[in-house]
């Protein structure tokens, strides 16, 4: 944030702060663009600036974007049949309604199916996503009723890899990516190489940022046409009125009731709103939200449960309507509120402190357990003066993890997280690791990891007694359980092989 007071209100800003921390709404970036430059950049231990962050479903905008392009280009038409580009793959008898399906419809989410399908479960699907998507029932014609969908994304990134071949991150990396200068960024494909449409894109923060200036530009970046002309006007427009989420039952989305409160609508890929102002928005807080007549963008990434994410666009808009002002002018300027938003941005940069204890120095044990419902096969445990080295086992391999006492160790792990983590599960992902003795009980250790680049944190219960331990696990926000069921392993039997703990050369995910 610049020295000098900027040209907005930081009082409602202060506001929006206290009240997120008050809800453990947990923010990972804040970023104010207006009237162009950024004048707040939040972030928030360990998720610093030049780290990449899953953005989840404002995913969903970049999918639009490429449509725009390729509709520019010629390659498509927003008024073509989607059964046209998936002659092959159609049900023997496909619907009249199916039949009757547009790009266009696909854009506003208004395809007439009764349900909407989740990256969480779709995520889980051995075989190419768009066939989920072609075996859905599609009860109404389409046009007409809203029903937000994932799948519904990830076919418009399949008709833009059909008529361009290419794939999504490859086909908008010239035309998008290299323009605006994001060259850090990860997108997550399908079994059959189509990128998510729906979710799935890592990149950092000022990119995001980057991407909602470009809108506020009206596509232009560096006195540069980007966008095609007219395509902004064409995504933030309102053709859906009244748009709502739906009611998420665990493993799809259900058209919501008749009494649902409905605070925006939607463009195309994007939420929008009767003044104008629209967003890419993502599950668990990630925002990247345009005030056109207000000359400001709002980037948010974070780490928001079930019950206070679906808040966040609404506490937005209503802090940055005030913040940014009327037309024309300025918010009068509070030096006091000033101060305390500046005490806030770098306080978020205070790493949390893990307790140091010294407990069971020299400890050492494998346990081996029967199948369980967190995929745990075995572990093993090696205590040391200032860290404690663990080594799960699981579907996905051995995985050694270094845990600081009294501090933490920065690393990558490829351990299995699908469970809690929303259906992701990538290669390998940045942590960073601490271990924690209980003060209340000398048998229970405690284990941290924080993922860099997503919203997560794993925290394991550890609980030692001479012929057993537990194994509790949890996460801090998932669309699905944030606990799993207690696993519990029996010691390996003298003589066995210890090597996963003892070999100190092991450190690489197998």
């Amino acid at each position: 944030m610049a020295n000098e007071l900027p040209p907005l209100g930081m009082g409602p800003i202060h506001r929006l702060l206290t009240d997120l921390a008050a809800r453990d709404m947990r923010l990972h970036s804040l970023l104010v663009h207006h009237r162009g430059r950024t004048v707040l950049d939040l972030w928030q231990w360990p998720h610093e600036p030049g780290l990449k962050h899953k953005i989840h479903s404002a995913t969903k905008s970049f999918t639009g974007t490429a449509v725009g392009f390729a509709e520019a280009e010629g390659l498509l038409r927003l008024d073509d049949p989607v059964v046209d580009f998936f002659g092959d793959r159609l049900p023997a008898d496909p619907s009249e309604n199916l039949g009757r399906m547009r790009i266009r419809d696909l854009l506003t989410m208004q395809t007439g199916q009764a349900r909407g399908l989740s990256g969480a479960t779709t995520r889980l699907r051995r075989t190419g996503w768009v066939g989920e998507f072609l075996e859905e029932p599609v009860v109404e014609p389409p046009g007409r009723t809203f029903l937000y969908s994932s799948t519904t994304s990830h076919v418009l990134s399949a008709i833009v890899q059909e008529v361009s071949g290419q794939s999504l991150d490859d086909y908008l990396r010239p035309r998008l990516f290299e323009p605006l200068g994001i060259t850090d960024f990860e997108w997550e494909h399908d079994p059959e190489g189509v990128a998510s449409g729906g979710n799935g894109l890592s990149m950092r923060p000022g990119d995001l940022l980057s991407f909602g200036v470009l809108h506020l530009q009206d596509g232009m970046w560096e006195g540069r046409r980007i966008l095609p002309t007219g395509w902004v006007q064409k995504v933030s427009a309102l053709h859906v009125r009244r748009a709502v989420g739906g009611e998420w039952n665990g493993k799809e989305l259900m058209r919501p009731g008749p009494d649902a409160v409905a605070d925006s609508g939607y463009g195309y890929q994007f939420w929008t709103t009767e003044d104008r102002i629209y967003s890419a928005s993502g599950i668990f807080g990630q925002e990247c939200m345009v005030f056109p007549d207000q000359s400001g963008v709002v980037v948010v990434t974070g780490a928001m449960g079930d019950g206070t994410y679906h808040d966040l666009p609404g506490m937005l808009r209503q802090t940055f309507r005030t913040a940014f002002g009327r037309v024309g002018g300025d918010f009068p300027a509070d030096p006091a509120e000033h101060e305390a938003v500046r005490r806030h941005v770098i306080g978020a940069r205070a790493p949390e402190e893990p307790t140091t204890s010294s407990r069971r120095t020299g400890f050492a044990a494998t346990y081996d357990f029967d199948p369980n419902e967190q995929g745990l096969r075995s572990l093993g445990i090696e205590v040391r003066a200032d860290s404690v080295r663990v080594v799960l086992e699981d579907e996905r391999g051995r995985h050694p993890v270094e845990h600081g006492l009294g501090h933490w160790v920065k690393q990558e792990t490829g351990a299995s997280v699908w469970r809690l983590h929303h259906s992701y599960q990538d290669p390998s992902a940045l942590i960073v690791a601490a271990a924690q003795w209980s003060a209340e009980d000398a048998d229970v250790l405690h284990l941290t990891w924080h993922f860099l680049e997503s919203p997560f944190i794993d925290r394991f219960t550890l609980t030692l007694t001479d012929d057993r331990v537990t194994v509790v696990r949890q996460v801090n926000v998932n669309s699905g359980p944030t606990v799993l069921p207690t696993a519990t392993g029996r010691p390996r039997s003298t003589g066995a092989d210890d090597s996963a703990v003892l070999a100190t050369g092991d450190r690489a995910d197998s």
